[in-house]
């Protein structure tokens, strides 16, 4: 692994941190990091379950969805089985020293039963099993989650004080991510703050995505381009507007050269979006407006990678009006984003189109506006997966919906409340309202100003 590489920089740097803060009695451990350094958490548990961990301990890492607090033990019990029973893990097991007679009788019935309380009282059991097993009954052991799946903040937190509160024995921990705003599993923290520790460390990222994406600028016109993205940023938060100019406009040159469709309408919606810190409204309209006859070219032509593309030059149109105060031009350009979507068959843009204008028409207090974008979104239900609806601004809207219409006979109200069921379970409407409590009042406008900026 190359040691200089900004990225394994800060994996180190979270060695260190993790050496001088982590002791034996600590159980309870959470990395509480900025919701997109999510990956730097994922690449820290990769890296310490990997034959190449720094740290003198036992680390294995699951993506295992958390669908709630009664089933999550019986979703990692599985998954681990799972992995076991895999013939390349099984070689690997073996490489690593781990018996192959490794009794699990007792697990698989737990699992195969879904007797979910005896799974909740076997996980640590498990892991016992998984040090005995291969010889370092005492090693210091580090369970690690992400779930790629998580229904909800609150039955979450139960599945961590069921899990303190099953006997174990020592030196067996947890590690799981929390964002560093949301302080989502502060409560459960705070009430095991005996056995709890939580880490934190800048780690810089805009610093080293820098140094990643600019490096061979010099020869290669890729990096040069992205360059420029940084240096038009660094002029903007210097207040150098003429520093902006002299790199957007090295910006669309370099697209021009390159020939590259999509590199050169990037470099028109990013000049014109980084010149809203300067409200130079002429000039923005004049990039958005050639970037936009760019993108219907090539999209006529047959280029399908520029719709995308398009859809973001719609909501930047419509959040310029909304800063000149043009209201209902800039619902009407959000309408469209979500619209076109819907033609191209992108309904998880769609969905986030018709957020932006719902946030909007709600803000305004423009009811019927607000209801109609609520109810195209919601219309693209049967088109997104269980995952994509959960991941996208879709909940929110549908919370919104069905309580408007609760006292109507309104089939998509009852449709989509029918899914929300599916996804989060009868309580639903609480699990949504704890995800919008998690904000102040102050965080949600500050929210609601990034969606339409």
């Amino acid at each position: 692994m190359n040691e200089h590489n900004p990225i394994t920089v800060r994996l180190d740097e979270m060695v260190q941190v993790w050496k001088k803060n982590v002791l034996p009695q600590h159980t309870l451990i959470r990395w509480m990091l900025k919701p997109e350094e999510h990956r730097m958490y994922e690449g820290f548990c990769r890296l310490e379950a990997s034959p190449y961990g720094k740290l003198d301990t036992l680390f294995v890492f699951f993506y295992t969805p958390f669908n709630g607090a009664k089933t999550y033990s019986h979703a990692l019990l599985e998954n681990w089985l799972h992995e076991y029973d895999e013939a390349e893990k099984q070689q690997k097991l073996t490489a690593a020293g781990i018996k192959s007679n490794w009794d699990l009788q007792l697990f698989r019935k737990a699992v195969s039963e879904n007797d979910y309380t005896a799974c909740d009282q076997l996980l640590p059991a498990l892991i016992q099993s998984y040090r005995d097993c291969i010889g370092q009954p005492q090693k210091q052991f580090v369970f690690s989650v992400l779930p790629k799946q998580m229904s909800g903040p609150r039955q979450f937190q139960q599945w961590i004080q069921q899990w303190m509160n099953q006997p174990k024995e020592t030196g067996i921990q947890l590690l799981v991510f929390d964002h560093t705003e949301g302080n989502f599993w502060g409560n459960v923290f705070e009430y095991f703050s005996d056995y709890s520790v939580t880490l934190k460390h800048d780690l810089r990222m805009q610093d080293a995505i820098r140094q990643i994406a600019t490096a061979g600028a010099a020869t290669d016109p890729y990096a040069f381009f992205r360059k420029c993205m940084f240096e038009m940023g660094e002029a903007a938060n210097k207040k150098n507007k003429t520093g902006l100019m002299e790199w957007g406009q090295k910006a669309i040159e370099c697209g021009k050269k390159t020939g590259d469709k999509s590199l050169l309408s990037t470099a028109y919606i990013t000049y014109a979006g980084i010149l809203f810190n300067f409200k130079d409204h002429e000039l923005i309209n004049d990039l958005l407006d050639t970037g936009i006859r760019l993108c219907k070219q090539e999209i006529a032509g047959g280029n399908e990678l520029l719709k995308p593309m398009l859809l973001q030059y719609y909501t930047y149109k419509g959040a310029d009006c909304q800063i000149q105060k043009e209201r209902k031009e800039a619902l009407e350009w959000f309408m469209k984003a979500g619209d076109e979507a819907v033609v191209f068959g992108l309904a998880t843009q769609a969905i986030s189109a018709y957020h932006k204008a719902w946030v909007f028409a709600n803000y305004k207090n423009w009811h019927e506006e607000k209801i109609q974008a609520c109810r195209q979104a919601l219309q693209l239900t049967n088109r997104l997966t269980n995952d994509e609806l959960q991941a996208s601004e879709y909940p929110f809207m549908a919370y919104d919906y069905v309580q408007y219409k609760q006292r109507e006979n309104d089939e998509l109200a009852t449709h989509v409340s029918n899914k929300m069921m599916e996804i989060y379970g009868e309580d639903w409407k609480k699990t949504i309202e704890e995800l919008k409590q998690n904000y102040t009042k102050k965080k949600i406008r500050q929210a609601n100003a990034e969606e339409l900026a």
